[in-house]
C-alpha cells in the first residue's frame, strides 16, 4: 500500500497554489512563512497567533488514513512545513464522541508554528470500544497507538522514541493511564476533563488504582514513580459541574475523587503530589481550570484558552 501523508492546513493550502514548492521529502508547507502568520512578532499574543494560523488553514476536512498494522487504528496525521527534530512529536487523543479530526484542526496551527508532528488516532467504538482503560479492552489500545506510531515514523522518518501526550475527556482518561504504563515514551503530559482518574493507590484495583486485579493481569505494570517525573498539566471547564450521562457515577469514585469533574481533576492533582512527596519525587503537577466552558471540547478550545494552555506547557524545557 502506497502511503499518503495527509497535513491538512498550511501543506494543503501551499499545495493548491505552489504545487512545485514541496521540499525534498514532499511532506512540508511551503509559500507561507512565518512573520506572514505573525509568529514571529514579539508583540503578538497567543490568541492573534492562533488566529492568524488558523486563518491559513483552509476549510476541508482532513483524510483519515487507515492503518497497514494489524494493531494499527486509524489516524489523521499533520507534518509541518519545516520539522523540527528537537521538538517531541504530539499525540492528542479524543474523547468517547470520537472526534479526532476536530483535535487535528485545533491544534495543527501550532504544530506548524513549533515544528511538530500531529498525530490524531481514532479509537473507533467497533474496534476499541473502551479505549480508555487501555488494557481492559480487546483492541489493547496501548500497542494500537504504538503500531500507529510506527508507522508515522516510517513514513515521516521522524522518531518518535518519547512524544507529548494530549487527551481530552475519555482521552484524558487514556492518555494518564498509558503514562502510568509507560512513562518512558512520555515526554510532557496534559489531560483535561476526564471523566474519572486511576488513584497512586496501591490498594486498589486497576483502573480505580495500582493493584494488578484479575482483569488486568500480566498485562498491568504500572511504574508510579517514573510516571511521577513526567510533568503533567491536568485541566479542566470551570463549568463542567454537571453529572451527565457520560459521567462515572458510583459510590467509590464519588467518595474518594468527588462528584463533579473538576472536584475529580482538583483531588487527583492532589493525590499525585501526595504520592510525589512520599515518593521523594520532584513532580511538576499544575492544575488549572479553563474559563468559560464546561464540557465541549470546541467550547474549551474557543472560549477556554484550551490549545493555548497545552501548547504552552509542552512548549516548556
Amino acid at each position: 500500500m502506497k502511503v499518503i501523508i495527509v497535513t491538512t492546513g498550511l501543506l494543503a493550502a501551499a499545495a493548491a497554489s505552489h504545487s512545485s514548492g514541496l521540499g525534498a521529502s514532499g511532506l512540508g508547507a511551503s509559500g507561507l512563512g512565518a512573520s506572514e502568520l505573525g509568529a514571529s512578532d514579539p508583540q503578538a499574543s497567543d490568541s492573534q497567533v492562533q488566529a492568524a494560523l488558523q486563518a491559513a488553514l483552509p476549510d476541508g476536512a482532513p483524510e483519515l488514513r487507515l492503518p497497514r498494522d494489524e494493531e494499527g487504528i486509524p489516524y489523521y496525521l499533520y507534518v509541518p512545513g519545516k520539522v523540527d527534530p528537537e521538538a517531541p512529536p504530539l499525540v492528542a487523543v479524543h474523547g468517547i464522541s470520537r472526534g479526532a479530526d476536530e483535535h487535528l484542526e485545533a491544534f495543527a496551527p501550532w504544530a506548524e508554528r513549533s515544528g511538530r508532528v500531529l498525530i490524531a488516532p481514532l479509537f473507533s467504538e467497533a474496534q476499541c470500544r473502551r479505549y480508555q482503560k487501555v488494557i481492559l479492552d480487546r483492541c489493547q489500545a496501548d500497542r494500537a497507538l504504538f503500531a500507529t506510531l510506527r508507522e508515522v515514523a516510517e513514513a515521516t522518518g521522524v522518531e518518535i522514541d518519547r512524544f507529548d501526550l494530549f487527551g481530552f475527556s475519555g482521552g484524558a482518561q487514556f492518555a494518564h493511564r498509558f503514562a502510568l504504563l509507560h512513562p518512558e515514551r512520555v515526554a510532557r503530559l496534559a489531560v483535561s476533563s476526564a471523566g474519572w482518574y486511576t488513584l497512586p493507590d496501591a490498594a486498589e484495583a486497576y483502573p480505580y488504582g495500582l493493584a494488578s486485579g484479575p482483569r488486568a493481569g500480566q498485562r498491568f505494570r504500572p511504574k508510579l514513580e517514573a510516571f511521577l517525573e513526567i510533568p503533567t498539566l491536568v485541566l479542566v471547564g470551570e463549568r463542567d459541574i454537571e453529572r451527565d450521562s457520560a459521567l462515572r457515577k458510583e459510590q467509590r469514585v464519588d467518595q474518594r475523587q468527588g462528584l463533579t469533574r473538576v472536584e475529580r481533576a482538583a483531588r487527583w492533582s492532589q493525590a499525585l503530589r501526595r504520592a510525589a512527596t512520599r515518593a521523594g519525587v520532584a513532580a511538576e503537577v499544575r492544575f488549572r481550570s479553563l474559563p468559560n466552558c464546561g464540557h465541549d471540547f470546541e467550547d474549551c478550545v474557543r472560549d477556554g484558552g484550551l490549545v493555548e494552555q497545552v501548547m504552552e506547557w509542552f512548549s516548556r524545557p
